[in-house]
């Protein structure tokens, strides 16, 4: 009798171990099915890059800090970072398909901020190279005729991307003045934004870095929409 209890305690095993496979793999069958939604991961269609969605990428007045002031209808500077100069004619070749820019003043400290962004297609990266090979070509220039001496370096601005190159323009005059021209490229694809800020040394770097990352932020989101 013992024995058979034993015997049937072990077909009762195998038979309950079979059962709790069917019912693991029917449950698993069935999450399986529960997970096929047959529906497919969609996404917005691409706008086209025009005026109007630059601008809107632009930084704004609410991103720049006193005494910074929007300045309505002034024209941005040109291409060139030494237009004094042919170092960076190279510049003026680019040719964007569409621009936007605003400039803002800083009352009282002689001085101009502009955030440029431009379409390239398929140039991005040329565009990019253009930018870098300025530490090289305008690294050291001279007008003799106007008494100016500018040079040309990396701008000591933290950690950024490697599609962000920021430097500097030193620009010394006769007179002993020393102005910089301080600048940010930002590339995301065929997308270009740029930072400029101007001014009489020393110019104000905490400014230009907050600036900066409204910039690199608004270029992201430019760059998701198209």
């Amino acid at each position: 009798m013992t024995a058979q209890t034993r015997g049937g305690g072990a077909v009762l095993g195998q038979s309950k171990a079979a059962r709790s496979v069917a019912t693991i793999v029917v449950g698993g069958a069935l999450l399986a099915g529960g997970c096929q939604t047959n529906r497919e991961v969609t996404r917005p269609d691409p706008e086209p890059v025009d005026q109007e969605l630059l601008t809107e990428a632009l930084i704004t007045a609410d991103d720049v800090p006193p005494p910074y002031v929007l300045a309505e209808g002034a024209e941005p500077p040109g291409p060139e970072l030494v237009a004094e100069h042919a170092c960076d004619d190279r510049l003026k070749e680019l040719d964007p398909e569409e621009t936007a820019s605003v400039n803002f003043t800083g009352s009282g400290l002689d001085t101009t901020l502009t955030n440029t962004i431009a379409h390239f297609p398929g140039q991005g990266a040329q565009v990019a190279d253009v930018y870098d090979d300025l530490l090289e070509d305008c690294e050291q220039a001279v007008v003799e005729d106007s008494g100016i001496r500018f040079t040309t370096e990396p701008l000591d601005f933290g950690v950024l991307s490697d599609d962000t190159l920021p430097l500097v323009v030193i620009v010394e005059n006769d007179d002993g003045t020393i102005e910089e021209r301080n600048v940010i490229i930002m590339r995301s694809g065929d997308l270009v934004s740029i930072i400029r800020l101007d001014g009489p040394r020393p110019t104000d770097l905490a400014t230009l870095d907050a600036v900066t990352r409204v910039a690199i932020g608004n270029l992201g989101l430019l760059d998701q929409a198209t």
